[in-house]
C-alpha cells in the first residue's frame, strides 16, 4: 500500500520506520527538502501546502492520505474534506477542530469534558469584560505550540497592556484561558482503527520546561480510577471525531479532577516512549490502522521513560547519550535535524525501566 502524509518532520520519519518493514511504500508532502522523513526512506514531494495542483498529483500516487503536522493551512483542509478519491485518516474535520483553540474547547464543552474556563478574544469582543478570574494565559487562536504565541496576564493592568497591541494585525484572534494550578499533567495515546476498536496505553505523567515536554514517565504515577476516567474520556473523543490513526490527549490533574487541556489529531511526543515499551509503538499502531489493518490481540507496555533532546548544548547531550547507551536499556532516537537550535527537538532517549532505576546522568539530557 501507499501511504502518504503532511509534513516531514520527525514524526513521519517514525512512521516511515514503522511502514517501510510492514512492506508499505511511504510518501510524505512538505515545503521542506532534505527532511527527517526523507533521510529514512520515505518518497519526498517539496510543495506548498497551499498549492492545490501539487496536492491532487500528490493525492492520485498514495492510496491513503495522513498527517504528521496539525498546522495545515484551513483551505487545504477543506479541500481535503471535498475529495473523495483518496481515504483521509484521521478526518481534515479533526485537524479543523485540533489547530482552532476556540473550536477544541468548544467540541471538549459540547461532549461534556472539564476544562478550563474561557474566553474568545477578538477586537470585537475585546470590548466586552470577562469575567474568568486572574491570572490568565492568553494565546494565539491558531498555529502556537510549545509555548509559542502565548502571554501570561496576572492583573487587568497586563491585559490593557496586552490590549493595545493585540489587534494591529487585521483578523487577530486569542484565546483567554483560567490559569489551572493542576498537580500534574498526564496524557493519553489511543489508535482508533477503521472497525471503531481502540487500543490505548494508559496515561503518561508528563513533565515540561520552559513550555516543552522534558519527560514522560509511563504508567502515570496516578489513582486507577483516573487512569481509566482519562482513557474513557479520550475514547469518547475519538468516537465524536470518527477518528481513525494514532492521537494524543492531554489532561490537567487538579484535586483528583481530569481537566482536558487539548489533543493531537497524529502521534504524540509524549507517545514516543512507546517505542521501546516492549509492546507496540503508536507509529506501528497509526500505521496499522490507517492502511486498514485490525488491532493486535496483546498490547501490554512496560514501564519506561522517554527524555526529549533540544538543540541546546546538544553536543554535550549528545557526550550523554555515549555513556549512557553502555546499558542496553538506554535506546537513542535522533531525527537527522540540519541544524541544532535553541528549542528545537532533536531527537529523544527512553529509559526501559522505571524513574527510582534511571542514571541521574539520563535528567542532564
Amino acid at each position: 500500500m501507499k501511504l502518504g502524509v503532511l509534513g516531514s518532520g520527525q514524526l513521519g520519519q517514525m512512521m516511515c520506520l514503522e511502514a517501510i518493514p510492514l512492506g508499505h511504500e511511504f510518501y510524505c508532502y512538505s515545503p521542506d527538502q532534505n527532511s527527517p522523513s526523507q533521510k529514512v526512506g520515505a518518497k519526498e514531494t517539496v510543495a506548498s501546502y497551499e498549492s492545490t495542483a501539487d496536492l491532487k498529483k500528490f493525492l492520485r500516487n498514495i492510496d491513503v492520505l495522513s498527517f504528521e503536522f496539525e498546522n495545515i493551512p484551513k483551505p487545504t483542509l477543506e479541500f481535503l474534506k471535498q475529495q473523495t478519491d483518496t481515504p483521509v485518516y484521521p478526518q481534515a474535520q479533526a485537524l479543523i477542530i485540533a489547530q482552532d483553540r476556540f473550536l477544541e474547547k468548544s467540541h471538549f464543552r459540547k461532549l461534556g469534558f472539564r476544562t478550563a474556563e474561557f474566553f474568545h478574544l477578538t477586537k470585537e469582543t475585546s470590548k466586552f469584560e470577562v469575567s474568568i478570574p486572574f491570572p490568565w494565559i492568553i494565546k494565539t487562536l491558531r498555529f502556537g505550540y510549545d509555548g509559542k504565541g502565548q502571554v501570561k496576564i496576572q492583573n487587568l493592568t497586563d491585559y490593557k497592556v496586552f490590549l493595545e497591541k493585540a489587534f494591529q494585525n487585521e483578523g487577530s484572534e486569542y484565546l483567554i484561558e483560567e490559569v489551572i494550578p493542576f498537580q500534574k499533567e498526564i496524557s493519553i495515546i489511543l489508535t482508533r482503527f477503521q472497525n471503531g476498536d481502540i487500543v490505548c496505553y494508559g496515561a503518561v505523567e508528563n513533565e515540561h520546561k520552559h513550555h516543552i515536554l522534558d519527560l514522560s514517565i509511563f504508567p502515570a504515577r496516578i489513582p486507577i480510577g483516573l487512569n481509566l476516567e482519562s482513557i474513557e474520556l479520550a475514547s469518547k473523543l475519538a468516537l465524536s471525531l470518527q477518528y481513525v490513526g494514532t492521537m494524543g490527549v492531554e489532561f490537567f490533574v487538579k484535586d483528583n479532577l481530569l481537566y482536558l487541556n487539548e489533543f493531537a489529531p497524529r502521534p504524540h511526543n509524549t507517545g514516543h516512549y512507546t517505542q521501546d515499551c516492549q509492546s507496540f509503538s503508536q507509529f506501528y499502531l497509526h500505521v496499522q490502522a490507517i492502511s486498514g489493518n485490525v488491532p493486535p490481540t496483546d498490547v501490554r507496555p512496560k514501564p519506561t521513560l522517554m527524555k526529549n533532546i533540544l538543540g541546546n548544548q546538544y553536543h554535550e547531550s549528545l557526550k550523554i547519550t555515549e555513556e549512557l547507551l553502555k546499558d542496553d536499556r538506554y535506546r537513542l532516537h535522533l531525527y537527522g535535524k540540519e541544524e541544532a537550535k535553541p528549542g528545537r527537538k532533536m531527537g529523544h532517549m527512553n529509559f526501559k525501566g522505571t524513574l527510582e532505576e534511571v542514571n541521574p546522568l539520563f535528567h542532564e539530557l
